[in-house]
């Protein structure tokens, strides 16, 4: 009678277990422009596996509307969401200044931001304003896609057409900045207006070049030029404390660990786009590109215009520190790190 009485205790101990365990059960949205075949979810989906291993039950489900998987999280629709750089800004600004233009350059750049930001050093600023970022992973270096291939150095942009995300103030600033055209857009819309030639030039990773058949929009004159203006992250959001201390350093140190499955097939697109389609610059293009880029980062620091002072605040003061040290780190003789007005 005993031990009946005692594997009746265990038999309800471990369903009890089992109901806590379908009930704890969180909603794990992702965006992804392809949905559930898409890179940015499969590649989450080995993030969904190891957050099991770590004790946390997560149920995915594909978006392909990054404003309406935002608007789920902030309903409590969605425990956690997966977004770009772009939605992410929406929460952090210090996680949302990675996509800083031209403030990233290279990938071994990010790969040693990335550890910084698995780091305890900046926990403190990884949450605001009751949001918490849970970690950041690669999605692809943003390349300047073109409808002509004389579109090759800085001074070429003057004129045009050029497409601005949304709320993407730093970028509107810049194309004002070289006396370019801004053309209004969504992240649903973008590839759209440059396949369709409302655009001449817009800015996307590589895999935007298969997924979203932007070599429509080249033509037989266009490509893609061969020097990355920022970095596109996938950042994932969940309202603070909905997760404890220990699985949000887990999870961010899992997706620091991502980055080598997700730059294998950051490469793997880059690779497949035909070499011809490449438009390949000079260094001193590159240089060029460089101190614009920095410039423009100066300018709208400084500026004391309004839309100046919106693009500005889009940044954090801390984040710009360190991708400027990251930068010099890996680039000790670059103009920048001995220049009197340093970021």
């Amino acid at each position: 009678m005993k031990a009946l009485s005692m594997l009746l205790l265990v038999v309800l101990g471990l369903s009890g277990w089992s109901n806590a365990g379908a009930s704890d059960r969180r909603e794990f949205c992702v965006f992804d422009v392809a949905g559930a075949s898409g890179f940015v979810y499969r590649t989450l989906q080995d993030y969904h596996r190891k957050a099991a291993l770590a004790g946390v039950d997560l149920n995915m489900r594909p978006y392909t509307d990054e404003d309406q998987a935002v608007a789920d999280l902030r309903a409590g629709r969605c425990d956690i969401v997966a977004v770009t750089d772009m939605g992410a800004r929406k929460f952090n600004d210090f996680s949302g200044s990675i996509s800083a233009i031209g403030a990233i350059p290279y990938y071994e750049d990010l790969k040693v931001l990335l550890h910084i930001l698995a780091s305890p050093r900046v926990d403190r600023h990884l949450e605001q304003n009751g949001y918490e970022v849970l970690g950041v992973t690669p999605m692809g270096a943003a390349y300047l896609f073109v409808n002509d291939r004389a579109i090759d150095h800085v001074e070429a942009l003057e004129g045009k057409r050029i497409t601005v995300f949304e709320g993407h103030h730093d970028a509107r600033h810049m194309v004002e900045y070289v006396g370019a055209v801004p053309v209004a857009a969504k992240i649903s819309d973008f590839a759209s207006l440059f396949n369709s030639g409302e655009a001449d030039i817009s800015y996307a990773p590589a895999a935007a070049y298969e997924v979203l058949e932007m070599f429509r929009g080249m033509g037989s004159k266009g490509g893609i030029v061969d020097y990355p203006v920022g970095q596109v992250t996938v950042q994932l959001i969940a309202r603070a404390d909905e997760f404890d201390d220990a699985f949000v350093r887990k999870s961010r140190r899992i997706m620091s660990r991502l980055y080598p499955e997700a730059m294998r097939i950051v490469r793997q697109y880059e690779r497949s786009i035909p070499e011809e389609r490449w438009v390949k610059i000079s260094p001193e293009a590159v240089r060029g590109y460089q101190e614009m880029l920095r410039s423009v980062r100066i300018d709208m620091q400084q500026s004391t215009e309004d839309s100046g002072m919106l693009a500005a605040g889009v940044y954090h003061d801390d984040m710009m520190t360190i991708l400027r040290k990251v930068r010099c780190y890996t680039n000790p003789g670059a103009m920048e790190c001995s220049a009197d007005n340093r970021e």
